[in-house]
């Protein structure tokens, strides 16, 4: 064999040694993604930002923060629809978050649809203020505390003679009144927060028909970022509700579920 032909064998098999050995590209986790699309947001850099936490999205996270991030890229992006999409999913995540509810009030603001809703207003609105500061989860505990107080009271009193006193009987009440009044704001807050099917217009303009089929009159107009109630469903047609009371049916593809 000559020289030249040993040379190149050499390096060859230097060349395959050295793959062999050297250590495999880390691959890229949903973590890296997350802060370089951090990093492209404070960049300014709102499509990069917002594209990157979407790729989050599709391993299959559901965290209020990465909700957040890609809701004020797209508010960034002027993409008005998505923006109080994920706001929405973010403040069905944390409801208690100040800064989710008001970036969402400010994106509510910019739309072209300012629907009065009754109780956006008065003492209905301050109570339903302080239901999502405490959140569902949070009246729940303190429903399963309110039981606990009730049966420790029971026991207490069951077990010593005379326990049911005139005092102990009216703090037994009132501790049923408070647990029923808390169960019961925890079912208000749980329907409207979560158990209602509620979808975001993602299009411009939307007509919202009679019936589900183009060949409907157009009863009116829903535009970007008109947050609505689902009633019904039928082949690929969203019955919507307004908290007017106004009633319609638009295309699956106009709207995204909450």
């Amino acid at each position: 064999m000559s020289r030249t032909r040993l040379a190149t064998l050499a390096l060859a098999l230097l060349a395959c040694a050295g793959g062999i050995g050297a250590p495999p590209a880390r691959a890229e986790t949903p973590e890296d993604v997350f802060d370089r699309g951090c990093k492209a947001y404070g960049e300014g850099k709102w499509d990069e930002a917002a594209e990157d936490f979407r790729a989050v999205l599709r391993y299959g996270f559901a965290d209020w923060r990465l909700e957040y991030n890609l809701a004020n890229a797209e508010l960034k992006r002027g993409k008005l629809g998505p923006a109080i999409l994920h706001y929405e999913r973010a403040r069905r995540l944390a409801p208690a978050d100040r800064d989710i509810a008001g970036n969402l009030a400010i994106a509510r603001s910019r739309s072209r649809d300012v629907v009065e809703d009754p109780s956006d207003s008065g003492p209905v609105a301050a109570v339903r203020g302080l239901q999502d500061r405490v959140g569902p989860g949070g009246q729940a505990a303190l429903v399963l505390v309110g039981v606990w107080v009730l049966a420790a009271i029971v026991t207490w009193c069951g077990s010593h003679r005379g326990g049911f006193t005139a005092g102990w009987t009216w703090t037994l009440c009132a501790v049923v009144a408070a647990t029923a009044l808390l169960f019961l704001s925890w079912r208000a807050t749980d329907d409207r927060l979560v158990g209602t099917p509620r979808a975001v217009v993602l299009k411009p303009s939307v007509d919202a028909l009679a019936g589900p089929g183009m060949n409907n009159a157009s009863l009116f107009t829903l535009h970007e970022g008109t947050t609505v109630e689902i009633e019904a469903e039928r082949e690929g047609w969203l019955q919507v509700a307004l908290p007017n009371g106004l009633t319609g049916w638009v295309a699956r593809d106009d709207a995204e579920r909450i």
